[in-house]
């Protein structure tokens, strides 16, 4: 279903989710208050409409029928920390009914929360935690952060699973961990029911907390 978003603040973030939008079928108003950066991107993003806007400025951003759009990113850059959180504040109060934020540290996101956003990211961070999980477990394919205490993460089957039912190891009662879907060695994925046997070469992704993820076999380190 085609839908309306507002991206606000075209740095390298931005761009990319702006492009993303585009080519899944999306209308998508893209701001940034640089007019020079909004004429450079002219030619490559035709479909999408780009506008030299103060995101802060209530006047403009109503002119602009930001009400109307299903959901607005802000992704001012860390210098400008002050503006993302007026800019956030601004479209809550315009009525935008979904509100995705970008922040620098604790304490931003914390006051990106209280002005209105409904889910903060912290890129850098986030990137950073799930790089150190891959690289400190060599089963481990990929980290997927859900935000709030939850995430996914695709790994080899370990060693201590191996020729072992869902039934029989019983995740979710133990360990509060949910096989959500199974790729064996030579087949296709599936979803993995009780009775399904893991075997070695199979890979799995896995959801649940982080703090029970990070203490599994998953994710620590053999030996």
């Amino acid at each position: 279903m085609k839908r309306q978003f507002v991206v606000v603040g075209l740095g390298r973030l931005g761009l990319s989710m702006v492009a993303t939008l585009d080519s899944l079928g999306h209308d998508v108003l893209a701001i940034d208050s640089r007019e020079d950066v909004i004429q450079d991107l002219a030619d490559d993003l035709p479909n999408v409409h780009l506008v030299a806007a103060d995101a802060t400025d209530e006047g403009a951003m109503r002119g602009l029928d930001v009400e109307s759009f299903d959901a607005a990113a802000v992704l001012i850059g860390e210098n400008h920390v002050e503006a993302g959180i007026l800019a956030t504040a601004t479209l809550k109060e315009l009525g935008v009914p979904k509100i995705v934020a970008r922040a620098t540290g604790r304490v931003h996101a914390r006051v990106l929360e209280r002005v209105g956003a409904d889910r903060v990211i912290q890129p850098e961070r986030e990137i950073g935690e799930q790089l150190a999980r891959i690289m400190a477990s060599p089963a481990l394919l990929d980290y997927v952060d859900l935000g709030e205490d939850e995430a996914l993460i695709e790994a080899e089957v370990p060693k201590e699973w191996v020729n072992r039912s869902l039934s029989e190891l019983a995740l979710s009662r133990k360990a509060g961990l949910t096989i959500v879907a199974l790729k064996p060695k030579d087949g296709a994925g599936s979803l993995p029911h009780g009775d399904t046997v893991l075997r070695e070469g199979d890979v799995i992704v896995v959801g649940g907390r982080k703090k029970d993820l990070d203490s599994s076999e998953l994710v620590q380190p053999e030996g």
